[in-house]
């Protein structure tokens, strides 16, 4: 169960009113070409009673692993 910090509202965490927030940041090419560390990304839901965004917790992005093929077996 969540909890608006605004209004006290207490309410349960379901999947359809469930989007992703991200910390505000660079855009465009500035992030291309800086070194800057990704945004965080956060499981976020709306106050049913006041629309206020409450935050659920701090959401770590996919991890897909490299998988390095060998020359020899990649066929033209």
């Amino acid at each position: 169960m969540l909890e608006c910090k605004i209004c006290g509202t207490k309410f349960n965490a379901v999947i359809e009113r469930h989007y992703l927030a991200r910390d505000n940041g660079k855009t465009g090419l500035a992030v291309a070409f800086g070194s800057t560390a990704e945004e965080c990304l956060y499981d976020a839901f709306d106050c049913p009673m006041c629309g206020c965004q409450v935050i659920a917790k701090e959401r770590k992005r996919d991890y897909i692993s490299f998988v390095k093929e060998d020359e020899d077996n990649e066929q033209i």
